[in-house]
């Protein structure tokens, strides 16, 4: 298969195949499309294409969004960072000592696929990105990271502590955070 065709409406589809995916995933970029396939079996053109095809409309809503958005310089993005590193930090730990969880260690990156990540060892991972969206969200990716330092899945138990810290909010501020993009 190859790993990038072109599309009338969204221009290249670049395809990636991620052996811990489960599902297609689909994202919308700027001038184009990123679509990862699930590396447990093989996956032909043809079907990545009618999966495409399938939800081209929501698709096409949320590329319309994404290429409507000014790009950020590289100055706003130094900025972003600069302010992300004097507050984020802090912010972890006052919510790791609020909710008695443990990481080792807190790294800020420009990741703009997600908004954050945890390790099997409990390194928390944030985007420099969070710092475009309101606090009470920047305090959910940062207590949903959290959680995975007690619960390494999505698995009930997990978002039963999600809702718990989250004083019963976590699903609906997870919808309110698909409002915002890392880019």
């Amino acid at each position: 298969m190859t790993n990038q065709y072109q599309d009338i409406d969204f221009g290249t589809v670049h395809i990636t195949v991620n052996p811990r995916a489960h599902r297609f995933i689909m994202r919308p970029m700027v001038g184009g499309l990123r679509v990862t396939v699930p590396g447990y079996y093989m996956v032909s053109l043809g079907e990545v294409k009618a999966v495409v095809d399938k939800h081209r409309v929501a698709l096409l809503r949320n590329w319309q969004k994404v290429n409507a958005r000014p790009a950020m310089s590289e100055d706003d993005i130094k900025r972003l960072r600069h302010f992300a590193k004097q507050y984020l930090p802090i912010r972890v730990a006052e919510l790791a000592q609020e909710y008695n969880f443990q990481y080792t260690s807190l790294k800020i990156q420009s990741s703009r696929t997600r908004w954050g990540s945890c390790s099997g060892t409990n390194a928390i991972n944030l985007s420099l990105f969070l710092m475009k969206v309101p606090e009470h969200l920047i305090d959910y990716v940062i207590l949903h990271e959290l959680c995975h330092t007690v619960h390494h899945d999505h698995s009930p138990r997990f978002w039963a502590l999600m809702d718990e810290v989250t004083q019963g909010k976590a699903k609906e501020m997870r919808k309110q955070l698909k409002e915002y993009t890392t880019g």
